[in-house]
């Protein structure tokens, strides 16, 4: 092999040769897709904090291993509500300022990975319903 069939094997691998942008976007995407640097099902691991925890204070931080790609948002809320001995739909998922919903995404489809923070609460109004 010559040095310019390496190079036009590297310029090829690069998406050199397709003038659209959009399209070797595309080409760069498909490529990382297929080939993810982490397992739909590697376990992962990020902190549960409650909602009203002191800044700073990361005691009642609870490390939460989940499935990168698979865990739901539901299954982590159900998790939660166990510990807490209170039904799965009082309890709120908390990440960069919004909620977590609907229950059936996934942690990673709400912008959640490895390392994250995310606040959880339980909805005292939601627990205590007049009978």
């Amino acid at each position: 092999m010559n040095a310019h069939e390496s190079f036009r094997e590297q310029m090829r691998d690069l998406d050199a040769d397709i003038d659209d942008p959009e399209e070797r976007a595309l080409n760069l995407l498909r490529r990382t897709r297929a080939n993810p640097t982490r397992a739909p099902d590697e376990p992962s691991i990020l902190l549960l904090r409650p909602f009203n925890a002191e800044p700073g204070h990361d005691k009642q931080d609870i490390k939460y291993a989940y499935m990168h790609e698979l865990t739901t948002v539901g299954e982590v809320m159900a998790e939660l509500a166990k510990m807490e001995d209170t039904a799965p739909c009082t309890v709120s998922l908390v990440h960069a300022g919004r909620r977590l919903q609907p229950e059936a995404w996934t942690l990673s489809d709400c912008g959640v990975h490895p390392g994250y923070v995310v606040y959880w609460r339980v909805d005292k109004h939601l627990v205590e319903l007049p009978s």
